[in-house]
């Protein structure tokens, strides 16, 4: 939910809590609590569909943490062996390129990571032969890292199923929030003038209940 929309939801929550507070005031007119019961609904569906809103985020960022942790162990492995090949070979640049640790891989920004697997990736393709016969490098260790890479640049692009799941969401809560407010205008606040005279203390907290405000 955007800032604006959250503002709405603060206040239509009021509006419920006060009214369910007070329900021995209204209860008595049947046509008010038919618009409280849809009132409730809507938020209750918009609650609803806020979660999964949450849920569509919240998916994508555990794949790709997930993700990128098997990546760091995988590229943290080869990493070692080019760096002992390099070390052995003299090539202090590469050497001290291939120092990380994992936890220093890991940590990387997502960009700063993808650049520096890649890296790890090239080198280590480059030197295929020799860290094979002489390091004990596996093919399956360099294509399960490759694999896993591509699967991460896939997933860093969010791919279309997440996009869908949280464009529905989105859509589902804008035209929610709208219902809940049309509700509002067009109906609870007009029944609601009915206590502005028999009942001026629960109208008026009704009213103070019904404002917006800007959080």
């Amino acid at each position: 939910m955007n800032q604006t929309q959250e503002n709405k939801k603060h206040m239509m929550d009021a509006v419920q809590a006060y009214l369910n507070e007070h329900a021995a005031t209204w209860q008595s007119i049947p046509k008010l609590g038919e618009i409280k019961n849809r009132y409730d609904e809507l938020l209750a569906a918009i609650a609803q569909a806020a979660t999964e809103q949450a849920a569509a985020h919240s998916t994508l960022g555990q794949s790709k943490l997930t993700l990128k942790k098997s990546i760091a162990v995988k590229a943290d492995i080869l990493n070692d062996l080019i760096e002992v090949m390099a070390t052995i070979n003299g090539d202090d640049e590469l050497a001290r390129r291939m120092s990380d640790a994992y936890s220093t891989i890991f940590r990387l920004s997502y960009d700063e990571f993808m650049l520096r697997v890649q890296y790890i990736i090239e080198r280590a393709v480059e030197n295929q032969e020799t860290l094979t016969n002489e390091y004990g490098m596996t093919s399956e260790q360099l294509s399960g890292l490759q694999a896993e890479m591509d699967e991460f640049l896939e997933l860093m692009g969010k791919p279309r199923e997440y996009q869908i799941r949280k464009g529905v969401a989105t859509k589902a809560i804008d035209q929610l929030v709208d219902d809940a407010m049309n509700l509002l205008n067009n109906e609870m606040d007009k029944i609601m003038k009915l206590f502005s005279r028999r009942s001026p203390s629960f109208y008026q907290g009704y009213v103070q209940a019904r404002v917006i405000v800007d959080l």
